[in-house]
């Protein structure tokens, strides 16, 4: 896969929602299973196999001596941390050695990483990778020719970081609340009922301003230095991980990723719904809803009443899975 200039100078962006439901153990009565049921899109609209992606990261490839050529094409390769460059053999007599012209450093090496300063040639057709782990300059020759200009660079770039997430809901007249959404540790839990349709926005804010370039959920916007997911069909008793691919803020580029539990009913974010939230829901019942008690209103209608009860028994046994 090769990547552009014009997409290294602009974000393109490709979120990806990975759902994981929870069953409860034989016996425990109340719990539900939740099958994932997120419709996910890529930048062409092209409906995505809705299942965990098995990494974040993404394939470069790079052909070594393209028809004979003394040279690796494309080079520079420009990719983000956690990404891999593959490099295929065009021709024979070939090498991949890392290290500045013409010293071998040991970092990486075809074909196996091991021996480097041997300078193993490989023949057409053989196909070596490496994924880069941190952000760095990385020099690489091929052994035997790099007295001719046989030399490669691999740029690898850190991602923007994330400053802070949270989930926001608009609780009719009462104002719009949030649910924050730490960025390490336990993951934050969402414990309001997304409607009749699942829906969802979360929200992530960088340190810089980004900018977009296409792609959706079922929306998103980017303004400044903040990004809005909207989220729908998110079923219930899931952790979910929205995973902004490409982010580039001018400085720094590569995949965020940003997770969530939903919860319904777990009114004091522990991950479990029980007698606990249920009786905090009801002591909250007939208050004006505010900043202290807004996960009790769970169908964030702007007043907290037997309804929320409701959903949160209804909801007793549920947890998050681990």
């Amino acid at each position: 896969m090769k990547r552009s200039n014009a997409v290294v100078r602009r974000i393109c962006w490709l979120v990806i929602i990975a759902g994981v439901a929870i069953f409860s153990p034989p016996g425990s009565g109340a719990g539900r299973a939740a099958a994932a049921a997120i419709t996910i899109v890529d930048q062409n609209g092209r409906l995505v196999p809705n299942e965990p992606p098995s990494a974040t990261s993404q394939i470069f490839d790079v052909t070594v001596g393209p028809n004979g050529m003394l040279v690796f094409s494309p080079n520079p390769v420009n990719i983000s941390v956690g990404d891999t460059v593959r490099w295929t053999w065009g021709s024979s007599g070939h090498s991949v050695t890392s290290g500045n012209p013409c010293t071998a450093d040991g970092q990486f090496c075809s074909p196996d990483d091991t021996n480097c300063s041997a300078g193993v040639l490989s023949n057409m057709g053989t196909v070596y990778q490496h994924t880069f782990t941190q952000a760095g300059t990385y020099s690489y020759f091929c052994a035997s020719h790099c007295v001719f200009g046989m030399t490669g660079t691999v740029n690898v770039e850190s991602a923007p970081m994330a400053q802070s997430a949270f989930s926001r809901k608009v609780h009719g007249g009462a104002g719009t609340f949030d649910v924050p959404l730490p960025l390490t540790g336990n993951v934050g839990v969402e414990c309001r009922s997304g409607g009749a349709t699942n829906d969802y926005q979360m929200i992530i804010n960088f340190a810089t301003s980004v900018t977009s370039g296409t792609g959706s959920v079922s929306s998103f916007s980017v303004s400044g230095s903040q990004v809005t997911v909207n989220l729908t069909g998110v079923t219930n008793v899931q952790r979910i991980t929205v995973t902004l691919f490409n982010v580039n803020d001018g400085t720094h580029m590569g995949n965020v990723p940003v997770s969530m539990g939903v919860l319904v009913g777990d009114v004091n974010g522990n991950a479990v719904v029980n007698a606990s939230d249920v009786s905090l829901t009801k002591s909250q019942v007939g208050q004006a809803v505010s900043g202290s008690n807004f996960r009790e209103d769970v169908n964030a209608n702007g007043t907290i009443s037997a309804t929320d009860v409701a959903l949160v028994k209804s909801d007793v046994g549920t947890a998050l899975p681990p």
